[in-house]
């Protein structure tokens, strides 16, 4: 999800394709479903895992800023880009194996999630041999979901427009302060851009994801175990909900790295500022 999604900006700002060579790669998961990434770079694997309403092509200017050390790999996990289907009640353990079958094909041992896709590669690292990890405010305490009813139900109706509006001021990510009906307005106007018709595409997905938060259960104590060496990110201007996420985290797992990102908001890796992200993930893994 994203604040930066009310502003105008093009898909060519959003996914400037970077100079590296770029490769297609593709791995079946255990139920058969084909799980496919974009490999950009050369050297060690890292894979990354992206939020909600979101694709891996989101973070291609993530990858040209650390291409020159690592080949990271754009999943794209289900119902998005080159991956198979997904069914809305898709939750943590098909995430996982699908998470596996990238691993087992790339013998990737890094990873990095952003939102939804931090808290997949978190809970991941319990169960598959990630030895480095890096999570960009991982939602681990259930966001404000009193929306989600009224979300479903727009969506229901085909009114993407209401429900984007929903989701985006549901949880934190618009413009503070304006009206309910000037969001679905904006997001009415928005979905005449390029930007626009692809979050109208995407928003589909995002029922899985609020599946996955939902299907992990347990204290957040049980990641004092967390045997990935770790590092935790967010931005100063991001909702408070996510940052006292990531508060806990940091008081719970062993050796935790804690970097803030000064101005920065829930958005930093895949659209704000993924130079900064990238200094920061190349700093850690090293």
């Amino acid at each position: 999800m994203t604040r930066a999604m009310t502003r105008a900006r093009s898909a060519s700002e959003r996914e400037a394709t970077p100079a590296t060579p770029t490769t297609i790669e593709t791995a079946r998961s255990a139920d058969g479903t084909t799980i496919g990434w974009e490999r950009i770079g050369a050297g060690p694997a890292l894979v990354v895992l992206h939020g909600g309403i979101r694709a891996g092509r989101h973070y291609r200017a993530l990858a040209a800023a650390m291409a020159h050390r690592y080949s990271l790999l754009l999943v794209d996990r289900r119902g998005r880009g080159h991956s198979g289907p997904g069914r809305d009640d898709d939750g943590m353990e098909i995430e996982v194996a699908d998470l596996a079958a990238v691993m087992a094909a790339t013998g990737a041992e890094r990873v990095f999630g952003h939102s939804a896709g931090a808290f997949i590669a978190l809970e991941a690292a319990h169960r598959l041999p990630i030895r480095e990890l890096s999570l960009y405010e991982p939602p681990v305490a259930a966001p404000p979901l009193g929306w989600f009813p009224a979300f479903e139900a727009a969506l229901a109706r085909g009114n993407t427009a209401r429900a984007l509006a929903l989701a985006i001021d549901g949880l934190g990510m618009g413009p503070r302060g304006l009206p309910a009906w000037a969001m679905a307005l904006s997001m009415r106007v928005l979905q005449h851009t390029a930007q626009g018709k692809e979050a109208t595409e995407l928003v589909h997905t995002l029922p899985r994801d609020v599946a996955t938060l939902r299907s992990v259960s347990g204290s957040l104590d049980r990641h004092a175990a967390l045997p990935s060496r770790t590092l935790l990110l967010d931005g100063s201007a991001s909702p408070a909900y996510l940052r006292h996420n990531v508060d806990s985290l940091a008081a719970i797992i062993p050796g935790a790295r804690r970097v803030t990102l000064p101005r920065l908001s829930h958005n930093a890796p895949d659209m704000e500022a993924p130079d900064r992200v990238a200094a920061e993930l190349l700093a850690f893994h090293s």
